[in-house]
């Protein structure tokens, strides 16, 4: 429920913290344009590990059963994680991995989009490696109904898919849900946050901590305030900075506004998934309206003509139509900015001490319009789009049973805290940021009440095959408005008519 009121992270090696930054900066941006075609067979082979669920047939837990002998397990991952694939070897034997099983990190390609690619070529070919993947929930409605990747529902057994419904993210889990089944299993959350300068804010004359900003979110009228003062106090190039171009403006940082503005693509969130063609569009309303007039006003200041009369604004640069997430830190990073909108993973790198320490403040993303003041349900209010990882099993593999004892341990307190540890890659269930573990890392550990409040604040795009069409058409006119290019009225009406359009022909 959104509540509306006004080895450590130091011992990572510094080749981690680039994959980081590299490989994150995809995450909820990804753009899925590929041509699938057909269903490949669901082969369930056990081979070394495990036994054999012949036939096709989808394999229950009681079907499983790891027979101890040597065996090696393949894991499609990223860099990231092979730069410390001994660190999280030890992690998963520490979690109850029996150490008969060894997992070879495979990294792969770097970013979403790539990484789909790979996997499309890997699961439509049959292959049987690597036997288990780090996959993202954008995959979910183009390989799962191909039966490309695994059901899990039936194989984690009773005790971890209670664990699943009662203990995690749950926008995290249900982004890997298709037709009834599961097919991925949370390995980190993604958070997004407004991650600022709390000394050039103090020296403004404002006071984070006494307004208590880490869990009481700010409105957008006061963050443009605060921005526009401390830009104006500190002298740097810019106030507030994101990544605004053409593929996040509609998906991301857009959708973010939008949604704590009261507004929604599809009106209520239930309606994200569908059914296709038989659910409301409501791009063209005012909502939408006035989210480009706010960020016409944050780009251009009171000179623009669609400027929202009060509202603080020439607080963000207009480089940032150009901007993915990588570009967009580096204002920040330079200490150029007041104000960023990043996912948690940037907060171990912008507060440590090589950078800026404690000076670092992070804060929920801001809003306009409470939650009960919203049109629409699961709208308004601190909000924030999901992002993270999931691991998933391929339906060919021919260890099996093996495989889903990686899994298990892969999705232990333990291994998410290692990951915490090393990488600052925030667990996807929410109780272990008050975790005793959790308070000891370093960086981090300033800054869980935030991170655990946004957690349980967070918003999925829809997952369904007509998503990537409508988010690039939404995000052409979004861009074309915030280039002054046309007014935001043009622009939600093309934005609607484009996407009803996809929808009609969809269904």
């Amino acid at each position: 429920m959104r509540r509306n009121s006004s080895e450590t992270t130091n011992s990572r090696k510094a080749a981690s913290a680039l994959s980081r930054r590299q490989f994150v900066a995809s995450v909820g941006a990804t753009g899925v344009a590929l041509g699938l075609a057909g269903c490949s067979g669901t082969g369930n082979g056990s081979g070394d590990g495990g036994d054999s669920n012949g036939g096709g047939d989808t394999p229950t837990a009681e079907d499983i059963e790891y027979s101890g002998e040597d065996v090696t397990v393949e894991y499609s991952t990223a860099p990231l994680f092979g730069n410390i694939s001994d660190q999280l070897q030890q992690a998963a034997y520490d979690a109850g991995l029996p150490e008969s099983i060894d997992i070879n990190f495979s990294t792969t390609v770097w970013g979403a989009d790539d990484l789909q690619d790979r996997y499309n070529q890997i699961l439509s070919a049959g292959r049987s490696t690597p036997d288990f993947m780090l996959t993202n929930f954008a995959y979910t409605p183009f390989f799962a109904p191909r039966e490309w990747l695994l059901d899990l529902s039936g194989v984690l057994g009773d005790e971890k898919m209670t664990e699943l419904e009662n203990d995690y993210s749950q926008v995290m889990v249900d982004s890997m849900r298709w037709d009834g089944g599961l097919y991925g299993v949370p390995q980190f959350i993604d958070i997004p946050t407004i991650q600022y300068r709390k000394d050039l804010v103090e020296a403004a004359g404002y006071d984070p901590e006494g307004e208590n900003w880490a869990t009481e979110p700010l409105t957008w009228d006061y963050f443009a305030e605060v921005t526009k003062a401390a830009k104006e106090e500190a002298g740097t190039d810019h106030g507030y900075t994101t990544a605004m171009n053409q593929r996040n403006i509609g998906s991301i940082s857009g959708y973010e506004h939008l949604v704590t503005n009261g507004g929604n693509y599809f009106g209520d969130m239930s309606n994200q998934n569908g059914p296709i063609g038989d659910r409301s569009v409501t791009i063209d309303e005012q909502q939408t309206i006035d989210t480009l007039r706010q960020f016409r006003t944050f780009l251009y200041g009171s000179d623009d003509e669609y400027a929202i009369d009060g509202l603080d604004g020439g607080i963000t640069p207009s480089d940032a139509l150009g901007w993915d997430t990588s570009p967009s830190m580096e204002s920040f990073s330079a200490g150029e900015a007041i104000m960023h909108r990043n996912w948690s993973f940037a907060i171990a790198d912008f507060g440590s001490e090589e950078k800026f320490g404690e000076d670092l403040g992070v804060m929920p993303y801001p809003y306009s319009v409470s939650e009960s003041e919203a049109s629409y349900e699961g709208t308004g209010g601190t909000n924030a789009k999901l992002g993270g990882w999931h691991l998933s099993i391929n339906p060919n593999t021919e260890k099996l049973a093996a495989t889903v004892e990686v899994i298990k341990a892969m999705t232990s307190d333990e291994f998410y805290l290692t990951i915490f540890e090393a990488t600052g890659s925030t667990p996807p269930k929410p109780g272990l940021f008050t975790s005793d573990r959790a308070q000891e890392v370093d960086v981090m550990n300033r800054h869980l009440d935030t991170l655990q409040f946004q957690s349980e604040n967070q918003f999925a795009p829809p997952i369904n095959a007509v998503w990537d069409p409508q988010k690039s058409a939404i995000g052409q006119e979004f861009h074309a408005c915030l280039n002054q290019q046309k007014s935001p009225e043009e622009a939600v009406a093309a934005a609607q008519e484009q996407v009803e359009q996809i929808e009609e022909q969809e269904s």
